[in-house]
């Protein structure tokens, strides 16, 4: 799943390239992903619509149009596999391109998604909120309102599992399970922790963790400058890295479930304080 760090240079690449651009063609490959909220055809609704912004919110980026009202735009969330293609129109069209946009110099916006979960939706701006996921979007986790006190007040309310909390995008903008793992590792916290249950240092130490680590990832990104269809994850210290030495003590790296999600996390760098015994729960 592009997370984050990811959308944040994905959405500056595509911001230097396509406002101004015109619209001059729409294609469906695979509409199981259209969400389409407008009831106009589609190329009539899009086509001869001017690319105006480029916004990330949450894991949705938003391309925001201009043209006759009611204003449209576009909000694509990437999900597990999605990514995005600017090539050339002519170029040769890759079996896992879902949804397309020719723009009038000729080339060509198009979202990919090998496993067809992500979803594009065409919606009226004025009605953005009725999309599910961005109703409402947590505290930007890299903007100045993070503070220490913020966090403290949304952890005070929350009674499930840390990791679950981190991937809350209505809580938090933004977590997914990389950075969630990378973060939890930061701050030394397991993963099955209960929030209720940490102690004031934990939780600073992870108020510090979750700015920390989506900044230098963020940074690794823009420093590597990858294609806009490409992620760069070589980086990052546990998340995939299973039976691997733990890069602090050494320690092959596990994994447990969390709600239906995998966490990678190191036994002893993130130890289980609860006595609950979640490291016999891991595999």
């Amino acid at each position: 799943m592009p997370e984050r760090p990811e959308l944040d240079y994905q959405r500056d690449l595509l911001s230097d390239a396509i406002p101004g651009t015109v619209i001059a063609a729409v294609h469906v490959h695979d509409p199981i992903v259209v969400r389409q909220m407008v009831r106009t055809d589609l190329s009539e609704a899009l086509v001869g619509r001017r690319v105006t912004t480029i916004v990330r919110r949450a894991h949705f980026m938003i391309i925001g149009l201009e043209g006759p009202a009611p204003h449209l735009a576009l909000a694509i969330h990437p999900m597990l596999a999605g990514r995005f293609q600017l090539c050339a129109a002519s170029d040769r069209v890759p079996k896992d391109t879902c949804f397309a946009i020719t723009l009038d110099d000729g080339r060509q916006l198009r979202y990919r998604d090998r496993k067809r979960m992500g979803k594009v939706y065409i919606h009226e701006q004025a009605k953005r909120a009725s999309i599910p996921g961005l109703a409402t979007v947590g505290v930007d986790v890299l903007g100045l309102e993070f503070t220490f006190e913020r966090f403290a007040a949304l952890a005070q309310k929350r009674r499930d599992q840390v990791k679950v909390f981190l991937m809350d995008k209505s809580a938090l903008d933004a977590f997914g399970n990389a950075y969630a793992d990378e973060t939890l590792f930061a701050a030394g916290i397991h993963p099955k922790a209960r929030v209720r249950e940490l102690s004031s240092e934990q939780l600073r130490a992870l108020h510090a963790a979750a700015v920390s680590v989506l900044q230098e990832a963020s940074d690794t990104v823009r420093a590597r400058k990858p294609p806009l269809h490409e992620k760069v994850r070589d980086f990052l210290k546990v998340r995939n890295r299973k039976g691997q030495p733990c890069p602090t003590c050494g320690t092959p790296i596990r994994v447990a479930g969390v709600r239906g999600h995998d966490a990678f996390f190191c036994a002893v760098c993130q130890p289980d304080r609860s006595g609950r015994g979640f490291v016999r729960w891991s595999r």
